[in-house]
């Protein structure tokens, strides 16, 4: 875009993909792609040429706010999941039904927009905005809601943070040490017909070097090609859409680590939130367990902090599940993908994994990923 051209646009006006001067309110409405698609749908019978991409192009193009200099661009993705996740739990919070309604609506959704996108391949921001989102606020809930109107003990609150930063330090690393996986940053995608490849990444030869395909060049083995991340990684465990990174050679340990943290951490938040809104009972010792929580509802802040405290528990069960998951695959010394291939190819009477020989391998395994550098 010239310089000189931005300068002279005002807080509401933009320079459009077409690179055209236009400005965020009053032409939305005669935008020709959604005219073109709302005539072909109510044709009879509705033409199949709705140019749905375009339309949808235009609109994220012109989802802007107002600033200095010109209108600034944001992005869909990114800002959906900044209204969703406090909206809702908000709605949450009205009541039981609306808790079992909206946690059952909030996973469906969150299942299968995921599903979705690592079918396509889709690079999208959604579910790391969403991470960040739901982490800062649920931090927020419980700092200047739970810790303020409650009674939380100061050392309770203090292994809290640690636990908090030590979590937001692992999986720091693994997002920054993701690129020292990828064999070539500055590599550009050659066009790649959608027939010609099944599976999310191309599972490479495990004997010698052979050429990727998407990347036209010689990779080592156990390299595998991540089409989000536009590039071969090497020993590619999976990409990870939460953390916006690929889980490779060199960010598996800080992963797994930030994982089983992240599992003692929502753990620990979510039995000093429902225990603290809840009656409790006594387990052994000083150890407490909700019990009736019937009297959350009757303040919309309690309610609040109640579905916040419902909310960690149902992401300590999903990083526990990951955990244990990943510890598996480093105990049979492979990788996701791996997995996927061996379990396509493997033709026996019984499963490989259940083999003397991948059984008699843990322990090797195991001081195999410790020494992997």
């Amino acid at each position: 875009m010239n310089n000189n051209q931005s300068d002279n646009l005002h807080c509401c006006e933009y320079i459009n993909m077409n690179e055209e001067k236009s400005t965020i309110i009053p032409d939305i409405c005669i935008c020709p792609p959604c005219g073109n698609c709302c005539s072909n749908l109510l044709k009879c019978p509705p033409s199949r040429d709705i140019e749905i991409n375009i339309m949808v192009a235009n609109i994220q193009d012109r989802f802007r706010i107002p600033w200095r200099g010109g209108a600034r661009r944001i992005s869909l993705d990114s800002a959906v999941p900044l209204l969703l996740f406090p909206a809702a739990l908000y709605f949450a919070a009205q009541g039981f039904w609306p808790t079992i309604l909206i946690f059952s609506l909030v996973t469906l959704f969150l299942y299968y927009t995921h599903r979705t996108v690592r079918k396509y391949r889709v690079a999208t921001k959604f579910f790391y905005v969403w991470t960040l989102t739901s982490a800062s606020l649920v931090f927020i809930i419980f700092q200047f809601l739970v810790v303020y109107m409650l009674d939380i003990n100061t050392d309770e609150n203090i292994i809290f943070t640690i636990f908090m930063v030590a979590t937001a330090v692992c999986f720091f690393r693994t997002k920054k040490l993701a690129i020292k996986s990828h064999l070539k940053q500055d590599l550009e995608m050659t066009n790649l017909n959608e027939n010609e490849v099944d599976e999310n990444a191309i599972l490479l030869d495990d004997t010698e070097d052979i050429l990727c395909s998407p990347c036209k060049r010689v990779v080592p083995p156990r390299a595998y090609h991540c089409f989000v991340c536009k590039t071969c990684v090497i020993q590619q465990h999976v990409h990870s859409y939460w953390i916006d990174c690929c889980i490779g050679k060199h960010n598996r340990k800080p992963y797994i680590a930030g994982l089983i943290l992240g599992a003692i951490l929502f753990t620990f938040l979510s039995n000093l939130i429902l225990t603290t809104l809840c009656h409790p009972f006594n387990v052994f010792a000083t150890v407490l367990l909700p019990d009736d929580c019937s009297d959350v509802y009757y303040d919309i802040v309690y309610g609040i902090c109640f579905v916040s405290g419902l909310y960690c528990f149902a992401v300590a069960v999903i990083l526990l599940f990951m955990f244990l998951y990943d510890t598996y695959m480093v105990s049979l010394g492979i990788t996701y993908h791996e997995w996927q291939e061996r379990c396509k190819e493997y033709k026996g009477d019984r499963p490989w994994f259940l083999s003397r020989q991948i059984i008699g391998n843990v322990g090797s395994n195991w001081r195999t990923f410790f020494n992997n550098i």
